[in-house]
């Protein structure tokens, strides 16, 4: 095969690979196939890849952080409150569908989206029945609910135990 051919081939997988359109495995085996079991040249991608993650995970951290400065500190509208909340919840989802793949990354973006459907909650208990304990104590048992299920569903032991913890600490603070 053409040397030019194979450059082209073996960056195109790389590519792949990088982008996580083919599983790691099937990359590999192209990667060693098509190098004709040539060791790759030494150049690290993994560090461009980490900085990727660390600039997501400060603009996952800084997109959590504004919605809550918009829900507490801010005197705007509830529903406008709620509506900024709900897009966030979005942006999150994406960035979960996006990152699914990347451990940490993906987590920190389910933690912002659990965070943020809680806080979409709380809001819009506190719109449907101001000054009612009951149906805010109703939401928030169902987001310990999801919580649970999300942690046993995708193996993550602390979104288990966060939920386990708050619907303990909802039900100690309805009993009292």
């Amino acid at each position: 095969m053409n040397e030019m051919r194979k450059k082209i081939i073996i960056k195109e997988i790389n590519s792949w690979k990088e982008s996580r359109m083919l599983p790691e495995q099937y990359c590999n085996y192209l990667l060693a196939l098509y190098r004709q079991g040539e060791l790759p040249p030494s150049n690290s991608n993994n560090t461009g890849s980490d900085k990727k993650d660390i600039l997501f995970g400060l603009l996952i951290g800084a997109l959590f952080a504004f919605i809550v400065f918009l829900n507490y500190f801010t005197e705007i509208p509830i529903r406008m409150q709620m509506l900024m909340t709900t897009i966030s919840i979005i942006v999150f989802g994406l960035a979960v569908r996006r990152f699914i793949g990347r451990k940490i990354i993906f987590q920190m973006a389910l933690m912002g989206m659990a965070l943020s459907l809680l806080l979409l909650t709380v809001s819009l208990a506190e719109f449907m029945a101001p000054g009612k304990v009951g149906i805010l104590y109703v939401f928030l048992f169902i987001n310990c609910g999801l919580w649970i299920l999300m942690g046993k569903k995708l193996k993550l032991l602390h979104f288990f135990l966060a939920g386990s913890l708050g619907a303990m600490v909802t039900l100690y603070s309805l009993l009292i």
